[in-house]
């Protein structure tokens, strides 16, 4: 499984930037299976800098990439950044989010996903 790591650094950048930003950690569709994503949402925009400099449409860029609400996590500004400080790293977080097999599928998301 793929690992977009420079998407974590971007997400980290528009969180730096605007304080209503959530940042999101995700398996999404990629490759031979799965891949780990990030990107940061601000309302129903989605600022993705490893794919543009301007601004999706939420809906838009779900439906591009596939991505499911049950295999995204969401952290808001305040909870992100702690994270950063705890881990030494822009993410990902959670142990969900680790590299698998390509034989693997990605586990979903916990209910307990912070927003």
């Amino acid at each position: 499984m793929e690992f977009r790591e420079q998407s974590f650094a971007a997400a980290l950048e528009v969180a730096s930037e605007c304080e209503t930003a959530t940042v999101v950690h995700a398996w999404i569709p990629g490759g031979p299976g799965y891949v780990v994503h990030a990107w940061a949402e601000v309302d129903e925009a989605v600022y993705d800098l490893t794919e543009s400099n301007q601004p999706f449409a939420k809906a838009d860029y779900y439906a591009r990439f596939g991505v499911q609400e049950s295999r995204i996590w969401r952290y808001d500004r305040v909870t992100f950044f702690t994270l950063v400080a705890e881990h030494g790293s822009f993410g990902p977080f959670e142990p969900a989010l680790q590299p698998l097999t390509c034989a693997q599928e990605p586990p979903l998301a916990s209910t307990a996903s912070t927003d």
